[in-house]
């Protein structure tokens, strides 16, 4: 009797101990999560504080300046029966041009040949034969087109030079177009004001908020053509009872706008 109880201990002793084994990897995944959760939530925590406070303001700077430079384009338009008429003409006109309007201009000015063509001038004929219409598109002439860029720095003769160059022959006007030859530097100016202005913005933020304002962490930029403001002159008499058009220089504004990020701290 011992010896079969004793057997039976044993065999419900390892019975017991494989349910064990059978029960024992189901709690891996368990702990495994709670492992990962662990770390994870210490990662999280140390990312919060690695990453700094901050603040990411915008601002524009803005500089006024005079034009110190204008730019006309001017074309000489001519036709003929064809492209040799066309061009010769042309030629005539372009020299007659340009003989005026270099007595207008002063040493720092320049011209400059942008573009020359002579094109086919087409005419839409019709012809009607019983209830048929029928259009074909002939040869008429010829045109010949020489534009010239005329670049002046005394901005007092924009009036002169242009009705200069419309009583020689241009046919067509198209500016003044003004700029400045420190575009560059004025606008690196108008940035730096927006610099300033962000960083007057970020400090009182900064202090409102309790913190202090620290180093910057990123700035972009952005730059828009400079824009003019230009008001109409009076008509000036030229002394051969005509009278000058009139054209004022006006000013330009260059605007530059950052987006700055500055970091801050306790």
């Amino acid at each position: 009797m011992a010896q079969h109880a004793e057997k039976t201990g044993r065999l419900e002793g390892s019975a017991q101990g494989k349910e064990e084994l059978r029960q024992g990897p189901s709690l891996i995944p368990v702990l495994a999560l709670l492992i990962s959760v662990l770390l994870s939530s210490r990662l999280v925590g140390a990312a919060e504080r690695s990453m700094p406070s901050c603040v990411e303001v915008e601002a524009e700077g803005q500089v006024v300046a005079k034009p110190d430079k204008a730019i006309f384009n001017f074309g000489v338009l001519t036709e003929g029966a064809d492209p040799q008429e066309a061009s010769q003409a042309n030629a005539k006109e372009a020299e007659r041009f340009l003989a005026a309007l270099k007595g207008t201009l002063g040493p720092e000015d320049k011209v400059q040949t942008q573009e020359y063509r002579v094109f086919p001038i087409f005419r839409t004929k019709e012809q009607v034969k019983g209830k048929d219409k029928t259009r074909t598109d002939e040869v008429a002439g010829y045109r010949a087109y020489h534009r010239f860029r005329v670049e002046l720095r005394d901005l007092g003769r924009l009036g002169q030079v242009a009705d200069t160059a419309m009583r020689s022959g241009a046919t067509q006007v198209q500016g003044p177009f003004f700029s400045h030859t420190q575009e560059e530097d004025l606008q690196r100016q108008a940035a730096v004001k927006a610099l300033e202005r962000a960083r007057k913005l970020s400090e009182a933020l900064a202090q409102t908020s309790g913190l202090k304002l620290a180093r910057v962490l990123k700035i972009s930029t952005s730059h828009s053509l400079p824009s003019a403001n230009f008001t109409l002159a009076k008509a000036a008499p030229t002394g051969r009872g005509e009278v000058e058009t009139p054209m004022e220089v006006g000013e330009l504004t260059f605007r530059a706008r950052l987006t700055v990020t500055y970091e801050l701290t306790p």
